[in-house]
C-alpha cells in the first residue's frame, strides 16, 4: 500500500461528515493496483441483496456503498445495471433487492420472486442485521440454516452469478453485539462450507473483531447503534471493491444471459422516463397555450351605457383600437 494511500486513509478516518463519491475519487487516483476494466469490461448486472444497510439508511442521499460501488465499475470501462425489486437512494441508478428491516428468511421469500427474472451475474449479499435488532422474533439461532438457503437459491437460480457474502458490521450496544458475533460465526461457516464445495462464492469480512484493517469500528456506527456513519459505508465499499477484483482473478465473472435487460441502468432509466417527461413537457406547452389564449381574449364590458373593447395580455388590462 503506497504511502500516499495510507495518508488518505488517515485523513479519510479522521475526518466529519464525508462526500462518498469525493472521498472515493480521492482514494481511487492513488490506488496502486491495476484499474483496468473488470473481466475485460463485460457488463455487470449488479444485485444487491439484504436489509436497511444494504439500502443505505442514515447516509448521505441514503446512498450507501451502492452508488460508490457502481462509480467505481463505471469509472474502470464496465456497463453498469443495478437490479431488484426496490429503488431507493439519491442516484439514477438506485434499483436494490433490499427492504428496511428484514430478516435473512424473508429476504430469500423476496428473492424468489425476482432473481429468476433478472439473472444477475454479480451479487452482492449483506444481511442479518435486521435479524439481531429483532431478537424477540429473529435472532442468530439459524442464520447458518437461513444463509445457506439464500446462497443455495441464488447460485440455483442466477447460475452465471458470482456471489459476494459478507459479514455484519459491529454493535455499540453489547446485547446485540453478541447476536452479531453469533450470526457472523454462522455467516464464515457457510462461506467456508461453500468455498469448499467450489462454488463461485467468497467472503468480504466486514467485523474489525477478525483483526483485519480498515474494518468498520464502533466510531464508525451512527446513533442508532445499527446503521455505519458515510465513513463507515464508504469502508464497506471499499471491501466489496476488493473482492469483485478476487472473483475477477478467480475467473467467476462472466456476461449476464440475455433477456432483455439493459447493460447500463442510467440509460435504462433515461428511456424509462423520457414518456413521462414528454408528457410532463406536453401538458405544460397545453396549459400554457391556454393561457395564453385566455389572458389575450377580447372581452367587451359596460362603460356608462358604452360598450369598450378590453384586450387582456401578460396580465395588463388595455383598451382596444376603436375602429371609426
Amino acid at each position: 500500500m503506497s504511502l500516499i494511500l495510507l495518508f488518505l486513509i488517515a485523513a479519510f478516518l479522521q475526518s466529519g461528515t464525508v462526500d462518498v463519491n469525493d472521498q472515493w475519487n480521492r482514494l481511487r487516483y492513488s490506488e496502486s493496483k491495476p484499474t483496468g476494466p473488470i473481466a475485460g469490461g463485460i457488463p455487470l448486472r449488479v444485485m444487491f441483496i439484504g436489509a436497511s444497510v444494504t439500502l443505505g439508511d442514515h447516509s448521505t442521499g441514503n446512498r450507501g456503498y451502492r452508488k460508490q460501488i457502481r462509480d467505481w465499475m463505471v469509472s474502470l470501462g464496465n456497463p453498469v445495471n443495478c437490479v431488484g425489486a426496490n429503488r431507493f437512494g439519491e442516484f439514477k441508478d438506485n434499483d436494490v433487492q433490499a427492504f428496511g428491516a428484514q430478516p435473512i428468511k424473508p429476504t430469500l421469500d423476496r428473492a424468489r420472486e425476482i432473481v429468476p427474472q433478472m439473472q444477475p451475474n454479480l451479487i452482492l449479499i449483506n444481511a442479518g442485521s435486521s435479524d439481531c435488532f429483532q431478537q424477540d422474533h429473529w435472532g442468530a439461532g439459524h442464520t447458518l440454516e437461513y444463509m445457506r438457503n439464500l446462497v443455495d437459491f441464488l447460485l440455483k437460480e442466477s447460475p452465471r452469478a458470482a456471489i459476494i457474502m459478507s459479514t455484519i458490521v459491529t454493535c455499540p450496544w453489547e446485547g446485540t453485539e453478541q447476536c452479531v458475533k453469533g450470526a457472523n460465526a454462522q455467516i464464515r461457516q457457510v462461506a467456508t462450507d461453500l468455498i469448499r464445495e467450489e462454488k463461485p462464492v467468497t467472503l468480504a469480512e466486514m467485523h474489525y473483531d477478525q483483526g483485519l484493517p480498515d474494518r468498520p469500528n464502533r466510531t464508525h456506527i451512527g446513533p442508532d447503534g445499527m446503521h455505519p456513519t458515510d465513513e463507515g459505508y464508504f469502508m464497506m465499499g471499499r471491501i466489496f471493491m476488493e473482492k469483485i477484483r478476487e472473483v475477477e482473478k478467480n475467473g467467476w465473472l462472466h456476461p449476464p444471459v440475455e433477456n432483455g435487460i439493459g447493460e447500463d441502468g442510467d440509460a435504462e432509466r433515461d428511456a424509462q422516463e423520457a414518456p413521462k417527461k414528454a408528457g410532463q413537457a406536453g401538458q405544460a406547452g397545453k396549459a400554457g397555450k391556454a393561457e395564453k389564449a385566455n389572458t389575450e381574449k377580447p372581452v367587451e364590458i359596460a362603460d356608462g351605457g358604452e360598450h369598450k373593447h378590453i384586450r387582456r395580455s401578460h396580465g395588463v388590462s388595455r383598451p382596444a383600437k376603436r375602429k371609426h
